[in-house]
């Protein structure tokens, strides 16, 4: 079975947090596993208490549960390992809360920067477009189309004299010889006349085709899972610490931030436990399971079934 680390038991030990927890727990022959069991806190977690190292553990509130849980499984007083928890961890706490004052202070002079750089922007944007308005002299206009002379209708008389078929030709000898004589009178030849044939009248367009009615294309039903997988749907509202086991397995952790979804599947049964118990909204097959207990409030040996 494997152990915990083990120190040398000191007077001024039992005067911190993590050093009453290891004392109390090796006086007790118990291992740290033993302990993880008992709380079903994750093992790394009691050993960062026994530590004090507050920065690999959650957030404030799920420390104060963690100490309790770890308090109780050893027959301490709680509210004594919560005092000594407080005194330990001010030094921590207070740095991160001033780092975290510091981190908004920043963005929020970023954001003011940047805020008034748009503002630079929009004006000069507005500026240009006034000028460019007030200046219309400045702007070559367009040059406009030629305009097109008016047809006059035309007359009767022109109309015919475009309908007369044109004048006959004269032919004359290619070679006139100087000892024949010329002749009096010269053959006239007239084309024959020309007949205009009216155009026949252009072919009726068909008949535009009837619209047909569109029919609704059927809509595909939704497939469900399979009935014996039982799906879990966790949703966080607040910032929660959550440990989940699915059937047999192994407990899974998550520190779930608001408005992060988790979603687990198992075939028969789920065991919870909740860091808070109202910053979730749990669903089993999409039905609200819950509620399970007040705001801050940790609540372990949740079962699921369906």
């Amino acid at each position: 079975m494997k152990t915990g680390k083990t120190f040398p038991i000191q007077d001024n030990a039992m005067d911190t947090l993590g050093g009453l927890f290891r004392q109390t727990r090796e006086r007790q022959r118990l291992s740290l596993e033993q302990i993880a069991s008992r709380t079903r806190i994750q093992q790394h977690h009691l050993q960062a208490l026994e530590e004090e190292d507050f920065a690999s553990l959650p957030a404030k509130v799920f420390v104060k549960g963690f100490v309790r849980s770890y308090a109780r499984s050893l027959g301490l007083d709680e509210e004594n390992a919560i005092q000594l928890f407080l005194t330990s961890s001010s030094n921590f706490y207070d740095r991160t809360q001033e780092e975290q004052q510091h981190i908004q202070v920043t963005l929020q002079a970023a954001h003011r920067k940047r805020f008034n750089w748009n503002f630079v922007v929009v004006l000069f944007l507005a500026i240009g477009g006034v000028l460019f308005y007030l200046l219309p002299e400045q702007q070559e206009p367009l040059p406009s189309p030629p305009e097109s002379e008016p047809l006059l209708p035309m007359k009767g008389s022109q109309k015919d004299a475009l309908l007369q078929p044109p004048p006959p030709t004269i032919e004359l000898p290619d070679r006139v010889s100087s000892e024949a004589p010329v002749p009096n009178e010269v053959q006239v030849t007239s084309p024959p006349p020309t007949s205009i044939t009216p155009l026949p009248p252009a072919p009726e367009p068909p008949p535009a085709p009837e619209p047909r009615p569109i029919s609704p294309s059927p809509v595909p039903e939704k497939t469900t899972g399979s009935d014996e997988t039982l799906v879990l749907e966790i949703e966080a509202t607040q910032l929660t610490w959550v440990v989940v086991q699915s059937d047999d397995q192994a407990p899974h952790e998550a520190l779930l931030q608001p408005g992060q979804k988790s979603t687990w599947k198992a075939n028969t049964q789920y065991l919870l436990t909740l860091g808070n118990a109202a910053g979730v909204v749990i669903r089993l097959n999409g039905e609200p399971q819950g509620p399970f207990g007040k705001p801050g409030q940790v609540v372990r040996d949740i079962r699921l079934k369906p």
